[in-house]
């Protein structure tokens, strides 16, 4: 039966890649999707791809805790003009996947009243026992606190109108009020386990000039930016002992200056600049490596290289790159916080160490580099762990066309 589908991101392909992709190679299936993105940033493959533009903002002047919302409300109604556009040339979809926390599904029920709505339950907001209370060296203000609410509020319409709720993983479920985590089936967006796969390690050219090359002891860490949020300041302040303790390792630390979560320095500048001012002087820099963003393919290079991988979160959405490693075989070190103890389970598919520790941190990194057979043991463990529970194409997509099946036969 001929299937339309609709995919709202405002960063697509976001979670729905490798979903949009596999749907879109079926012959019987048409795949659009409408996202912020210019149409010539990226090759979206047989997704038809459609791009709109936000408004301008009203301006500074109104009450600071709505520019978010105002933000998301714009969006959504851009959305809407860019989907009654679509609709005057004959598209209608029987399924709509949208990830409702930036906005975009605001209006959606109101241009497609009868199309069967996925809804992604990424995170929910809150001003305790979560992310912004969670690290007390830097405090946010307190009307981040009193008003982060109000970043919930396209979810919570979105999910009203929704006739499925989808949330990655039980504890980002959970961290939703209990009505909807209820309602929210747990499935992950998914690892293609073909491409991050274990394989022999090979020296990884870089555009700086830099090899790194197999044989050595190689330190990683990855995140989409260097920031507390992702553990960037405890990692840091690891390195004078851990290279102390390794003095032959070298370390390698993905992410981009910018700050994706959270705030910048008090101080401004990127918090790669605060730390080197802080600890810069106490490492060999010759042995330190900032890489920058790496593209998907030298990423994984990067894990089959790894000796040992140190992963570092607030309680705040999971990164792919932890599964992303652990797909590849690395023996990942992770910070003993709930989204991270959701896979890892300590000494068995990975190690886990006090976020806050710094010096703890250097030594269990150390120890497990130094611990052949325990990173023989909880590597095999760790590839086991994505193929049982993430693999896209033996767990996630199964469910997702289960799900397809349920919403178009309601």
């Amino acid at each position: 039966m001929p299937l339309t589908v609709l995919f709202l991101h405002q960063n697509f392909p976001g979670q729905y890649k490798l979903l949009a992709d596999h749907l879109s190679r079926s012959e019987d299936v048409t795949v659009v999707a409408v996202g912020q993105k210019s149409p010539s940033q990226q090759d979206f493959g047989r997704v038809r791809y459609e791009s709109y533009s936000a408004r301008a903002d009203f301006g500074p002047e109104h009450f600071p805790p709505l520019h978010f919302f105002s933000e998301q409300v714009r969006r959504g109604d851009m959305v809407r003009w860019k989907l009654l556009a679509l609709k005057h040339k004959g598209f209608s979809p029987d399924i709509c996947f949208v990830h409702p926390a930036w906005g975009e599904a605001l209006f959606l029920r109101d241009v497609f009243p009868n199309t069967k709505i996925v809804s992604h339950l990424e995170f929910y907001y809150r001003g305790t026992g979560s992310d912004l209370d969670f690290d007390p060296e830097f405090p946010v203000p307190a009307t981040d606190l009193h008003y982060v609410s109000l970043r919930n509020l396209p979810t919570l319409q979105t999910a009203a109108i929704s006739d499925i709720l989808v949330s990655p993983t039980v504890w980002q479920a959970n961290t939703f009020p209990t009505a909807l985590s209820q309602r929210a089936k747990v499935i992950h967006e998914g690892i293609d386990t073909a491409l991050a796969s274990p394989a022999p390690a090979s020296p990884l050219h870089l555009g700086s000039g830099l090899t790194l090359a197999p044989g050595g002891t190689l330190i990683t860490y990855v995140a989409r930016s260097m920031e507390p949020y992702r553990g960037f300041h405890t990692f840091m302040r690891a390195l004078p002992h851990l290279l102390r303790l390794l003095p032959h390792a070298q370390v390698a630390i993905v992410g981009k200056d910018e700050p994706s979560y959270g705030r910048r320095p008090a101080q401004g500048g990127s918090w790669k600049q605060a730390m080197l001012a802080e600890v810069g002087a106490q490492i060999d820099r010759d042995r330190v490596h900032f890489l920058g963003t790496l593209t998907y393919s030298d990423l994984i290079a990067l894990f089959r290289l790894s000796t040992v991988h140190a992963y570092l979160t607030y309680p705040f959405v999971l990164s792919w790159s932890l599964l992303d490693g652990m797909a590849c075989g690395c023996a990942v070190v992770g910070s003993a916080t709930a989204p991270v103890m959701e896979v890892i389970r300590d000494g068995q598919n990975g190690v886990l160490a006090d976020f806050f520790d710094a010096r703890a941190l250097a030594e269990t990194i150390a120890a497990t580099a130094e611990n052949a057979r325990l990173r023989a043991h909880i590597t095999i463990n760790a590839r086991q762990t994505i193929m049982d529970s993430y693999d896209f194409r033996g767990v996630s997509l199964p469910a997702y066309e289960s799900l397809i099946r349920t919403a178009l036969d309601a």
